[in-house]
């Protein structure tokens, strides 16, 4: 309840204090109503998104974003919250949001799992294999550019007693993009991380397509993802091959397939995107069935 009110309270405060007389705001409705096979059923949950964001300057600049959301289970969450600054040449940006993405997947609607998650985006900040880093977490990234396609984006999280840092070099020209990043730090609990990947992408003929590999080990447990998308106008497709070490011996794999096509609701701008997934696993403490995911899935930004 008391965040439920702190965040009905800062929402309130971005429309009334003057000072953000000139930022934008945004909104937009996701909502899934997915069917799961293997006795789980149906489900439905989806949130409303609110975005506050403002920039100012020219050769200096400060820029802010904050995305409050509002879920359908009745629960209240902060998507993106941070402060950007700097010039053309390189900028820092401090608080929660995501860093550069090394394992994309593309047009991801829903993306089953069946035991085994891989080494996908280690210590990119907010999401994926970074839960572990909760409330409390000090995130920065130094991005320098050194121009002609060329960046490198140094990362940095700071949890309790523990530090990560993730250095990421993308060099981008004529529509063909690579990123290549390592992961080393500990977890909040102590935990050894040591890691990276690599990621190749292209746009050609409308269509943009992507292959990616992580690997590494947290604490003495390996893991690996290999990754193949494509988007293709309104529709998605990829694949996801996934391993992992399990305590005490042996090792899961996991096939995972995902597709997605948004078709126009109306003449209104939203879209509805009907989406399937699969996955199975198999290898040690796996059960042998295949999970399978039926999603459908409307979105209208307002």
């Amino acid at each position: 309840m008391i965040r439920k009110t702190q965040a009905a309270l800062a929402i309130a405060a971005l429309f009334a204090t003057p000072a953000f007389a000139a930022a934008s705001f945004d909104a937009n409705i996701e909502l899934d109503t997915d069917y799961r096979n293997a006795g789980r059923g149906a489900a439905q949950g989806g949130r409303v998104e609110l975005n506050a964001a403002g920039k100012a300057g020219t050769d200096g600049f400060v820029a802010g974003r904050a995305s409050f959301l509002a879920k359908k289970d009745s629960t209240t969450a902060v998507d993106d919250m941070w402060v950007q600054f700097g010039n053309a040449s390189g900028d820092l940006k401090l608080g929660r949001f995501e860093a550069a993405d090394i394992f994309p997947v593309g047009k991801d609607t829903v993306v089953e799992n069946d035991g085994a998650a891989g080494y996908r985006n280690m210590l990119r900040g907010r999401y994926g294999n970074n839960a572990t880093y909760g409330e409390g977490t000090a995130h920065a990234a130094l991005t320098l550019n050194a121009g002609s396609g060329l960046a490198v984006e140094l990362g940095v999280i700071a949890a309790h007693k523990n530090t990560a840092v993730r250095p990421v070099v993308s060099y981008s020209m004529d529509g063909f993009t690579v990123k290549f990043g390592i992961d080393s730090g500990k977890t909040p609990e102590g935990q050894k991380i040591r890691g990276g990947g690599v990621t190749v992408g292209t746009t050609m003929a409308g269509a943009a397509l992507n292959l990616s590999y992580n690997a590494g080990k947290v604490a003495d447990l390996k893991g690996s993802s290999v990754g193949l998308n494509a988007v293709i106008g309104a529709a998605g497709v990829g694949y996801i091959y996934d391993r992992n070490d399990v305590a005490g011996g042996g090792s899961i794999k996991e096939n995972n397939v995902y597709v997605a096509y948004s078709l126009p609701l109306f003449n209104t701008g939203a879209t509805i995107t009907p989406a399937l997934a699969y996955s199975k696993a198999t290898g040690t403490g796996t059960d042998g069935d295949a999970k399978i995911t039926a999603r459908v899935r409307v979105n209208y930004a307002f």
